[in-house]
């Protein structure tokens, strides 16, 4: 995959924000726009549930206002490609965001990061380590561009910006870190969804003391087998600007709905890249 550069990422991220612009406002939405955080949007005008879990792609729904979501990753199991050297393994437990709708189309959403146990294994080099703790606290803003309740058009796009507080101590990144997140989904059919991801990540590098930019951009489809089942599969390509590589990887998992407020899934990360990891995670979400 090829390096992509400001330009195009520049221009990647204001197409979506001139679409938004130009989109008309149907009936739905019209409707939806009277409620807010202390007036909240009746049950029967819900939107359907649509958590940023399990995949890398988020979901461009915001949360109904007046409504309360929370979403958690249960347990994470992420261990190094067999190839790459030192082996490490990491634990992660009950990380979770709890997300408030403001308005029809704008959330705000608070993110905890799990308890996190790792493990370095020793090198002929190097000794092996261990270490355990809290990660950092994240707050976010999601603002829906366009298709949060549209039945005119199959297509939704969000922007996400977030700033991540260094609270983690060593289990953390060590450093404020920033991001814009610009996911879309469309509607190939009723049981048919195609979404896709931009993000534009200033990351802090703790060894080196200082902030670089990094980019994942990942492709999503799903298929509802079932009302209550859904599967999906996912490419993920990361890419720090540092470098000329790109390290990917593949998602594929199954979401299983209980009614319309809750549902629990489960899946695997593949390592396609020597430098990407392997992961498996189970998680849940449910909204009041």
């Amino acid at each position: 995959m090829r390096l992509l550069s400001p330009t195009l990422l520049a221009a990647a991220l204001l197409l979506p924000l001139l679409a938004a612009a130009q989109a008309p406002t149907d009936s739905l939405t019209a409707v939806k726009s009277r409620y807010s955080l202390f007036r909240p949007v009746p049950r029967e005008l819900m939107r359907d549930l649509a958590p940023d879990r399990p995949g890398v792609t988020e979901s461009p729904f915001s949360v109904d206002a007046g409504h309360f979501q929370f979403e958690t990753a249960l347990a994470n199991l992420i261990s190094s490609h067999p190839n790459r050297q030192p082996k490490q393994y990491t634990f992660r437990a009950n990380a979770f965001v709890l997300k408030m709708g403001i308005d029809n189309r704008t959330d705000v959403q608070l993110f905890i990061d799990a308890y996190e146990w790792d493990r370095t294994f020793a090198t002929a080099d190097e000794p092996g380590t261990r270490n355990q703790g809290f990660g950092d606290i994240t707050v976010r803003l999601k603002r829906n561009l366009l298709g949060n309740d549209s039945t005119e058009s199959p297509l939704a796009v969000a922007a996400i910006g977030f700033v991540r507080l260094p609270t983690g101590g060593r289990q953390g990144a060590g450093g404020y870190e920033y991001g814009l997140l610009l996911p879309a989904t469309y509607a190939l059919a009723d049981t048919w969804n195609l979404s896709a991801q931009l993000p534009l990540l200033l990351n802090f590098d703790r060894d080196e003391n200082q902030h670089y930019l990094q980019t994942a951009p990942s492709v999503n489809l799903d298929h509802a087998f079932r009302p209550w089942l859904t599967g999906f599969g996912e490419l993920v390509a990361q890419h720090d600007f540092r470098a000329r590589r790109w390290d990917e990887a593949i998602n594929a998992g199954a979401v299983f709905s209980v009614g319309k407020n809750m549902q629990f899934d489960i899946g695997r990360q593949f390592a396609l890249t020597g430098q990407a990891d392997r992961e498996y995670f189970v998680g849940f979400a449910v909204r009041r």
